[in-house]
C-alpha cells in the first residue's frame, strides 16, 4: 500500500484522543539513600513468630520457645527458606510474605 492510499484512508477522521485524563504531575522519586534507609527501618519481628522448629532449625536458629531477633540478613536468609518450601510459605499471612517479598 502505497504512502497515498494511506492518507486517504485517513482523510475525515477524527484525530485520536486520549482515553484516560492526563497523568498527574511527577512527584519527587526518593534517592537511592532514601531508599536505603528505608529497607534498614522495617520491623522485621512479625517473622519471627512464623518460624517454626523445621525452619529455625533449616536456618541455624534456636528452636522455640527460644525467642530470635530477624534482622534484614535473616528475613533474607528466611525469604530463601520460604521460597524453597511454597507449601509454608503458602500457610504465611500476607503481612508476613510482604515482609519477605515472596
Amino acid at each position: 500500500m502505497s504512502e497515498q492510499n494511506h492518507a486517504s484512508q485517513l482523510a475525515g477522521q477524527p484525530a485520536p484522543r486520549p482515553v484516560d485524563p492526563a497523568p498527574a504531575p511527577m512527584v519527587r522519586r526518593p534517592s537511592f539513600e532514601e531508599l536505603m534507609q528505608q529497607a534498614h527501618e522495617v520491623d522485621y519481628a512479625p517473622v519471627a513468630e512464623h518460624l517454626d522448629n523445621d525452619a529455625r532449625s533449616a536456618l541455624g536458629l534456636p528452636s522455640c520457645p527460644q525467642p530470635v531477633t530477624v534482622d534484614q540478613d535473616l528475613a533474607d536468609r528466611a525469604r530463601d527458606y520460604f521460597l524453597g518450601s511454597p507449601d509454608k510459605a503458602a500457610g504465611l499471612p500476607a503481612g508476613v510474605r510482604d515482609l519477605l517479598a515472596l
